[in-house]
């Protein structure tokens, strides 16, 4: 668990189900995603909104299965989700990658909130109602 991402296990049909997303132009995949993932194998940003859209990474050499209560088996693989200020791939290397290099800096969650309420309102999506609050 990181301030801007964290890593669980999910089903490995998690990634089929983005594959098919973004067939349909919800998601954009990322070329080379060890680069800024180390360990990744794919990854998948939202193309939704010009800002904060999520991105759901996948480390496919990091895999577990996992036994259910109900005796089944999931067969797993890690995931990284986080969200990036900006879908533009250059804004988001310019304007957010290396300013949190240079400062050792992590996108602001509640910066990320409030560009994604604002995109939502903008898009004329339901209100957004998040199961917490950001206090300062």
């Amino acid at each position: 668990m990181a301030q801007d991402r964290f890593f669980a296990y999910a089903d490995k049909a998690l990634i089929d189900d983005v594959v098919q997303a973004a067939a349909t132009g919800a998601f954009a995949a990322e070329k080379d995603p060890g680069i800024f993932h180390p360990g990744a194998t794919l990854s998948y940003k939202q193309t939704q909104f010009d800002v904060t859209n999520v991105q759901l990474t996948f480390h496919q050499g990091n895999r577990k299965t996992i036994q259910l209560p109900n005796g089944s088996a999931v067969d797993c693989v890690v995931v990284e989700p986080d969200i990036d200020y900006y879908k533009d791939p250059l804004a988001h290397f310019l304007l957010e990658v290396i300013p949190n290099k240079a400062t050792s800096g992590l996108t602001d969650p509640r910066e990320v909130l409030l560009l994604r309420w604002m995109a939502g309102k903008q898009a004329g999506l339901p209100e957004f109602d998040p199961l917490f609050t950001v206090q300062a």
